[in-house]
């Protein structure tokens, strides 16, 4: 009876034996978000042995803008060598999404994040994790209120103050003295967007011109293109950001009304516009400038060079019309 029970026993040993190696073996998630702050003891090779892993998290993927601020970061990760460089970004702006980009940057094993904030306050504590798990926050474009080693952006109060001079001309040149002006935006979270609409809105102040509440794009640019519409009363308009301007543009062409518009970024879409006569000027920002640069300065920063203490930098801004094409 004893042989018959240890024989049992050691076929049951092999089978667990087996079936616990087989469980050791199963493949294990690529991506896991700590929900915790604790700092990562071993993170995942950079991929063909480079030195620093560095993602880039934009507030969308629809812009030409952010195509540009990747195309600076390219070409500063080209110039450095050995920097596994990545961008990631919500399909559209949504806070909920560009958390969840922030996890999985540090999930993936990011020792820096350049990202354009798609609100203030919003992604605070994704930002707050991430530091404490070692990584280095660098932001580009627009920045939230948790604190970073570095701010590249435009003065973007500045850039509406260059905007409303820039309405102002218009208006001058076309004979207009009163009237409403209608501005639209994308997002009333973003720094960046309050900023502009501040500067802006002081162009104005104490004048013959009344400036009309914000419209905000709720769901889609058709929605902007329907606000314009339905103003055709308003002597012009200000695009707080490329996609607004293209909307805007769009519908005052549809509509034949020839308002006077003035928008922001330089796709080729929108100098198109500026061609044709139908936007009087757009914003130059130089977010080419605000990627490379971003990218070296995290890299200085993981080498232990760049020791600034949330330094912001103005990359600059212009207005272009016609005559500058």
């Amino acid at each position: 009876m004893k042989k018959i029970f240890w024989a049992a026993s050691a076929v049951l040993a092999v089978v667990f034996a087996f079936l616990l190696g087989n469980y050791a073996l199963a493949e294990e998630p690529d991506i896991v978000v700590r929900e915790d702050s604790t700092k990562r003891e071993g993170k995942r090779p950079a991929a063909d042995n480079s030195q620093y892993k560095i993602f880039l998290i934009t507030m969308d993927q629809g812009s030409t803008y952010w195509q540009n601020i990747d195309a600076g970061c390219r070409q500063a990760a080209e110039e450095l060598g050995k920097i596994d460089y990545q961008w990631i970004a919500p399909a559209v702006r949504s806070v909920a999404e560009q958390k969840k980009c922030i996890d999985r940057a540090v999930a993936e094993g990011a020792q820096a994040i350049l990202l354009s904030a798609v609100s203030q306050t919003e992604v605070n504590e994704n930002l707050r994790k991430a530091k404490a798990a070692g990584v280095k926050i660098v932001y580009v474009d627009s920045a939230a209120t948790e604190k970073a080693a570095a701010t590249l952006m435009t003065d973007n109060e500045q850039a509406g103050r260059v905007a409303g001079a820039a309405m102002r001309q218009a208006l001058y040149e076309a004979g207009i003295s009163s009237g409403t002006i209608g501005i639209v935006a994308m997002n009333q979270q973003a720094q960046n967007t309050i900023l502009r609409i501040n500067g802006f809105r002081s162009i104005f102040r104490n004048t013959h011109f009344t400036i009309a509440p914000t419209i905000y794009m709720r769901s889609d640019r058709q929605d902007v293109k329907d606000s314009v519409k339905v103003h055709p009363e308003y002597v012009g308009f200000f695009g707080a950001n490329e996609q607004m301007t293209q909307a805007v543009g769009e519908q005052v062409r549809e509509s034949g009304t020839h308002q006077i518009v003035i928008g922001f970024d330089t796709s080729d879409y929108t100098l198109s516009m500026i061609q044709e006569g139908v936007i009087y000027a757009t914003m130059q920002q130089k977010p080419e400038k605000m990627g490379h640069d971003g990218l070296v300065l995290a890299v200085r920063a993981l080498k232990g060079e760049y020791t600034g203490n949330g330094d912001v930098t103005d990359t600059g801004v212009s207005a272009v019309t016609k005559e500058q094409l």
